[in-house]
């Protein structure tokens, strides 16, 4: 397979800090190419330094972005920029597409340098916010992918025309992906050439047999658990709620915060033990009893496919998640609820089951949903893509 991506060149626009807490798709997706043999430039989204304080910070992003792609894995380099003016929200002058556009309109020229300086002529574009919309008309490009892994436009922070970006983004691509089939379905009325391909999972690593993780070999169990970010769509209420009922239970929950935990922080059975290295999770998870998808119900949550659940697979955890539609085929392997009290009962009967042979079932179905087998369906398609251009 290398040599079949020997003179593939990928750029991504725009991506999640490369060297975040958290793994997303497009981290894997980058390396999944670079590893096959295709040159990446992994952009990451832009900063906006008008949010960052005059100081220390703003002079480290300042630099950072002053500084050449930075080669993170052979065939794969990664760019940090600053948006020159703030695009998530519109000045006072401008509309939010209007600032969009001038934000890109000055990131063109950088970008355009850093492919010059890697010998990258014409790739294969793949857009990972709507924003980019209005700068790969700007940079040479041998086609354009949409991969769409969110409702964007119900996550906060995002400007209220990002649905008219996204639209206009979908009409020009030669190809969309999306991670669930309900945003396939709405992205649908925009490009024909739409497709689905969820999210996975590296099976090898979180399958390990690991020691748990020291910090909690001597907490009481059972332990539940939940890996991964704090985010606004996690619902902090109901796992106060969870704690308050089984103060016998141990919460242990492994990742960045990024809201406020006030409600579950001082509670005596509750650990927020924050963000750890993504290599050593499958320890973490190895100490826990039980692992949690605890997200509320909204608009950003129902078209989301939760990595975290491929990874518990993997890990062969017995899992309790809210009922989402990307997680109802798999629910002969993972327990869905949908409210206080059926998250209790089903963590119950989880703790209950007899862990070996279910731990089995749950490693063989993760097994079917690795980074490898979804990259190639993506590979695919953007070959067939090439195909009909050429």
């Amino acid at each position: 397979m290398p040599d079949g991506h020997a003179c593939l060149d990928l750029v991504l626009l725009f991506a999640p800090p490369w060297g975040g807490p958290t793994r997303f798709s497009k981290h894997h997706l980058a390396t999944h190419f670079a590893e096959r043999g295709a040159r990446v430039l992994y952009v990451e989204a832009p900063r906006n330094p008008f949010g960052l304080k005059r100081g220390g910070a703003f002079a480290a992003e300042l630099r950072a972005s002053l500084q050449p792609p930075s080669m993170v894995l052979d065939r794969l380099w990664v760019r940090r920029h600053f948006v020159p003016v703030p695009y998530h929200a519109a000045s006072r002058l401008t509309s939010h597409r209007a600032a969009n556009r001038l934000a890109q309109r000055l990131l063109a020229p950088m970008v355009r340098h850093d492919l010059r300086r890697l010998g990258m002529r014409s790739p294969i574009v793949i857009a990972g916010l709507p924003h980019a919309v209005d700068l790969v008309p700007l940079v040479p490009r041998r086609a354009l992918v949409y991969h769409c892994a969110d409702d964007y436009a119900h996550i906060r922070g995002f400007p209220s025309s990002l649905p008219a970006l996204e639209a206009d983004l979908c009409r020009q691509a030669d190809l969309v992906i999306t991670t669930t089939e309900t945003l396939r379905q709405a992205r649908l009325h925009f490009n024909p050439n739409t497709h689905w391909v969820a999210n996975g999972v590296d099976a090898e690593l979180f399958a390990q047999n690991m020691a748990p993780a020291g910090e909690l070999r001597d907490v009481t169990r059972p332990i539940v658990g939940f890996v991964g970010g704090l985010s606004e769509w996690v619902d902090v209420r109901l796992l106060r709620e969870l704690a308050l009922a089984r103060p016998d239970w141990a919460f242990a929950l492994v990742g960045p915060i990024g809201v406020d935990v006030s409600p579950i922080r001082q509670l005596p059975n509750v650990r927020l033990l924050g963000p750890r290295p993504y290599a050593s999770l499958p320890a973490y998870l190895a100490a826990m009893d039980v692992a949690l998808i605890p997200f509320k119900r909204e608009p950003v949550t129902y078209h989301a496919d939760p990595i975290k659940a491929y990874e518990y697979l993997a890990a062969g955890l017995p899992t309790v998640a809210t009922d989402l539609p990307a997680l109802r085929r798999l629910k002969h392997v993972v327990r869905l609820a949908d409210s206080p009290a059926c998250f209790l009962h089903e963590i119950e009967a989880a703790l209950a089951e007899d862990r070996a042979p279910r731990s089995a079932e749950r490693r063989a179905e993760a097994a079917r949903h690795t980074w490898t087998s979804r990259f190639e369906r993506v590979d695919q398609l953007i070959r067939e893509v090439l195909a009909c251009a050429s």
